[in-house]
């Protein structure tokens, strides 16, 4: 929850003092609280090293990669490229995932704080690199506090300014917070239920974002012209199927449907990026995509609790997959097909 409100002036902070100083900001509270949260001997110092440091990192962090980017790109007119370049990005970050997933794992053995200070040192390896980054100027705006309090409003409008982009804020919103429900509840459960031993999820989960990471990567770059709305349909209808078979499907099976779905969710982040930056001005970028990550892991920070009852309920997380998926089809067909096709 403190990430999350985190977001809020983050957003807007960004989008003033310029993305480059945020990335420096982000970089450097993620990599100190993440080795305080590895050293830590009480439980205060866990806290405030998660709560004060890497929390603020990630809300720094998010968005403002994106936002820097494109309008990087922007600034040498070659937006049109931005679907290949964030692809790239998101491929490097599921192979690293993939990678320290395994060595986490035996680090953990070592020492149980190793895996965090390992991430603390490996960010502020990534904060050197950030004071190399140049920022483009693109509809830059002297800070102060007036123009603080205002930005922080600007991101909301810019989702909802206007039919399309309402429309498309919606289901972005909508299937985006099913979508983290999954990533971070479901698949898990699921994959315990199909007979993986934690081992055996680790090295799951790592072949999946290894396999991601190149779907991510070259599927931008092959010779199609690619319709970004489509692909935000199309990724979450798959999406729900893989849900409705879960019932029915064994450990091989299962690991295979996982493996699609994660695929898809990772091509609807991507068509999501594309879709949102195209379509607002750089001056509110960071607050817009900050805005945006908000209102979508809401529902996942106030419902966690309610979806393990939830799954309870249904009596295993198989049934409760069918159930979820069946509303994320509704939810597509119904918010989805309802956008027009503007890109």
């Amino acid at each position: 929850m403190a990430d999350l409100l985190a977001e809020i002036p983050t957003g807007a902070l960004t989008d003033l003092i310029g993305k480059k100083k945020a990335l420096i900001l982000a970089f450097a509270s993620a990599g100190i609280g993440n080795i305080l949260m590895g050293t830590s001997n009480s439980l205060w110092m866990l806290a405030i090293s998660l709560w004060l440091f890497v929390c603020a990192g990630g809300a720094f962090y998010s968005g403002t990669m994106e936002a820097l980017v494109y309008d990087s790109l922007k600034a040498t007119k070659d937006e049109d490229l931005y679907d290949r370049k964030i692809g790239g990005i998101n491929a490097t970050k599921l192979w690293s995932m993939a990678i320290c997933s395994v060595i986490g794992g035996y680090a953990y053995y070592i020492y149980p704080g190793l895996p965090l200070i390992l991430n603390g040192a490996v960010t502020l390896v990534g904060l050197v690199a950030c004071f190399f980054l140049t920022e483009p100027v693109i509809d830059s705006e002297k800070y102060s506090w007036s123009s603080f309090f205002k930005q922080n409003t600007l991101g909301i409008k810019s989702l909802f300014s206007g039919t399309y982009m309402r429309k498309l804020s919606i289901y972005l919103i909508a299937a985006g917070a099913m979508s983290i429900v999954i990533m971070n509840i479901l698949d898990d459960l699921l994959a315990v239920e199909w007979g993986y031993s934690p081992i055996g999820i680790s090295y799951l989960f790592a072949g999946v974002c290894l396999v991601a990471g190149f779907a991510s990567m070259y599927l931008p770059r092959m010779k199609i012209r690619l319709n970004q709305r489509l692909i935000l349909i199309v990724s979450m209808i798959l999406t729900a199927v893989t849900l409705l078979l879960s019932p029915i499907v064994g450990m091989v099976l299962g690991g295979a449907l996982l493996l699609l779905r994660v695929v898809m969710e990772v091509f609807f982040d991507n068509a999501t990026s594309v879709m949102v930056n195209m379509n607002i001005e750089s001056k509110v970028r960071a607050t817009t995509l900050s805005s945006l990550n908000l209102l979508r892991c809401i529902p996942y920070a106030l419902g966690g609790s309610f979806i393990g009852g939830a799954v309870l309920l249904a009596g295993s997380a198989r049934n409760f997959a069918l159930w979820f998926g069946l509303v994320l089809l509704i939810v597509t067909v119904g918010l989805g097909t309802r956008i027009e096709r503007k890109v």
